[in-house]
């Protein structure tokens, strides 16, 4: 029964918060043992990927920060480039209508 009591022990110090919870359990024998190590496997796990879940969050944020640095400067120029492609190509199909209207000019006066 040693080994009972050590074992009780060790579940009291991985979850301090759960000794009562502990004590009541394991006077149900065998059954509340394993009742215990699934509750403290639970806490353990559930706080585990908690962590786990906070961290992966956290590089997320800095990894999309990191996107948007790079990536809304490049939008910027390509904004300013569309603008710039559309301006000259709105003077050279002005500059060809004023040449086909002068070379019909020059075919009327011939």
């Amino acid at each position: 029964m040693a080994g009972a009591g050590a074992f009780v022990a060790y579940l009291i110090a991985a979850d301090p918060g759960n000794a009562s919870d502990v004590a009541t359990l394991t006077q149900y024998g065998v059954l509340g043992v394993l009742a215990v190590i699934l509750i403290v496997f639970a806490r353990l796990a559930y706080r585990r990927e908690t962590e786990r879940a906070d961290r992966l969050e956290a590089e997320l944020r800095a990894q999309n920060m990191a996107i948007q640095d790079k990536a809304i400067p490049a939008l910027l120029a390509a904004t300013a480039a569309m603008s710039e492609v559309t301006e000259l190509l709105r003077d050279m199909q002005r500059d060809r209508r004023l040449d086909n209207v002068r070379a019909h000019q020059d075919g009327d006066r011939s």
